[in-house]
């Protein structure tokens, strides 16, 4: 039942939130630790330039039940935990249940490195999205060697405890033209896999995020295919279709008034019905736009960083990002992505879905 109640809880935001208009955070990312046990080549925690008082920052258990209770009673309905690696927290279990208990869907995000030690702390947890960059050494150039054979392990290890697990994957220059052996891999093991494009907006610096636009759009253009074979890919077609018709360079956003001939953008949620909260008390509108470009609840409260969020949010209007696209047109009632968005969140209680 506790399952059955998060999914329809997500519903009633969305529809709630839509009937009231205004701003609401439906979706929390919460950053619990900014510690991890990997540096992965892209993340931001690899970034010399955040201080480092803000990247070993930990939120206690009492903190995050304080930030929980505070968000849930301004609308917040689903939950994602990050760090860092969030199953480093030494108090996860306590956090996860805590979560769960008040009919919020929780997901969360990890390398997978530790899924096996804290098995009984993931059971709570309605998703768990477990990081992979590609097959072999493809992902441990970039996450660390040993990190895939350790991920796979993880994610066998959840699904026999009966956790719903699922891949997440970043997509990179070595990532790019071999997703099809991803798809067949989470197909192999029984689970879906996510897509992330690399968070930058301007030029990246690393090699293995230089992505050209016609490189993106073959790309795309072969996830459709993937996904009309029946490969267990969890973006809607209506969100891919969105990003290979992208106007404008990948790595830049629209902004609010920019229009075009043959493009609607979807207007993007972040600061809207969107959040993320970084470990040191730092509110931002997503990490495209600057992991500490936001006010801090220790300044403001919760509720006051929240109102104040939106003035640190510049004149974007959406960006090439396939997760933000995907949930804005979620939160927007989107039907194309609402059916998928069910297949891919009731399949276990609704065996036809």
């Amino acid at each position: 039942m506790g399952e059955k109640k998060a999914y329809f809880n997500i519903l009633g935001g969305i529809l709630e939130q839509k009937l009231k208009g205004g701003r609401a955070p439906l979706y929390l990312e919460l950053f619990i630790t900014g510690k991890c046990n990997l540096r992965c080549e892209y993340c931001f925690s690899v970034n010399d330039s955040i201080p480092s008082k803000i990247m070993n920052a930990v939120f206690t258990k009492e903190k995050i039940f304080e930030i929980i209770d505070e968000f849930h009673a301004m609308g917040t309905r689903i939950v994602s935990l990050l760090g860092g690696e969030p199953l480093l927290h030494k108090d996860l279990g306590e956090i996860t249940r805590y979560i769960s208990d008040k009919g919020m869907y929780l997901n969360i995000f990890t390398n997978g490195m530790m899924v096996g030690k804290r098995l009984d702390d993931l059971k709570p947890v309605h998703a768990l999205a477990v990081s992979l960059d590609g097959i072999g050494e493809d992902n441990d150039r970039v996450r660390g060697v040993g990190s895939y054979e350790a991920a796979l392990t993880g994610i066998r290890e959840a699904l026999a405890a009966g956790i719903n697990c699922r891949i997440h994957s970043v997509l990179t220059r070595h990532t790019l033209h071999k997703f099809r052996e991803m798809a067949e891999l989470a197909q192999s093991l029984g689970v879906v896999v996510s897509l992330s494009p690399p968070n930058f907006l301007g030029e990246p610096e690393s090699d293995d995020f230089r992505i050209s636009a016609e490189e993106y759009k073959q790309f795309y253009r072969e996830l459709l295919v993937m996904k009309a074979e029946g490969l267990p890919i969890a973006n809607s077609i209506a969100a891919i279709q969105k990003c290979l018709d992208w106007p404008v360079d990948y790595h830049r956003y629209i902004a609010n008034d920019e229009t075009f001939d043959t493009y609607k953008p979807e207007f993007c949620i972040c600061g809207h019905q969107y959040v993320a909260l970084g470990a040191g008390g730092n509110m931002y509108n997503c990490i495209n736009l600057g992991y500490t470009n936001g006010p801090n609840i220790y300044e403001h409260g919760v509720r006051g960083a929240w109102e104040k969020l939106i003035d640190y949010r510049p004149d974007c209007y959406s960006c090439a990002s396939l997760s933000f696209i995907e949930a804005s047109m979620l939160a927007h009632m989107r039907f194309e992505t609402m059916f998928s968005g069910i297949k891919f969140h009731f399949k276990q209680i609704l065996p036809w879905a």
